[in-house]
């Protein structure tokens, strides 16, 4: 049986954020008692929290990516 993976409930949209840096520490947090990701890094200021829906962490990082 597999693992369920916790959901992702908001990421970061601001645009000077979504450079990823090609590291997997410090891109999660909590907001607003969920589970929050930022490619660029959790501990920067001027997060733009944008609502998931619920999405998986692999899920987040794939839109991420694909994001304009």
């Amino acid at each position: 049986m597999r693992e369920q993976e916790a959901l992702i409930h908001y990421r970061c949209g601001n645009t000077t954020h979504t450079q990823m840096r090609g590291v997997e520490s410090d891109t999660l947090t909590i907001h607003l008692g969920k589970w929050a990701y930022c490619p660029h890094d959790v501990r920067s200021k001027g997060h733009e929290w944008v609502e998931t829906g619920g999405q998986t962490l692999t899920q987040v990082r794939l839109g991420q990516r694909r994001s304009p």
